[in-house]
């Protein structure tokens, strides 16, 4: 399977493969600094319980912490990663009145939107991906803390809750 010329979607003559790999490590960063959750909510997990000599009890009437406080900026990467990436915008249009001049090129083909296809196309498409990748995360958080939160210990409207503006 060979893989799809980008080229064709970035202003003339910009090096892909440096923009590729930040994309990449982005990603890969945003990711890990999302696993924060995980230890905010082994922490939450652990106070539900006392212990009784080498033996955990659950504590009586004890609620877990709402899933939206344990989440916290766990999501954040990703969201800065998008601004990044609508900042390149901004970058590739700038590329176009630099070195060559092809802005002059772009104001000459006979399709007018190309310009605009190959400033936009790209960052687009990864801020497509980085909030994509945001909302699966967020899937599978809240399907390991309604999954390893003991049931009597949950707080109704938890999905409710990651979306109400006011806390």
């Amino acid at each position: 399977m060979t893989r799809p010329d980008l080229s064709r979607l970035a202003p003339p003559g910009l090096a892909l493969k440096p923009e590729k790999q930040l994309f990449g490590w982005g990603m890969a960063l945003s990711a890990l600094f999302s696993l924060q959750f995980f230890t905010r909510f082994a922490d939450a997990r652990e106070k539900l319980y006392w212990k009784n000599g080498p033996q955990r009890e659950l504590m009586e009437g004890a609620v877990m912490e709402d899933f939206r406080a344990l989440l916290g900026p766990s999501l954040a990467g990703f969201l800065v990663l998008a601004v990044c990436l609508a900042a390149l915008i901004g970058v590739h249009y700038a590329y176009h009145y630099h070195g060559s001049r092809s802005i002059y090129l772009m104001r000459r083909l006979p399709h007018r939107r190309e310009l605009h296809r190959r400033c936009l196309t790209l960052p687009l498409a990864g801020i497509v991906l980085c909030l994509a990748a945001a909302f699966l995360v967020l899937c599978l958080f809240y399907l390991v803390y309604m999954t390893f939160t003991p049931e009597v210990c949950l707080a109704p409207g938890q999905w409710q809750k990651i979306w109400s503006v006011l806390p």
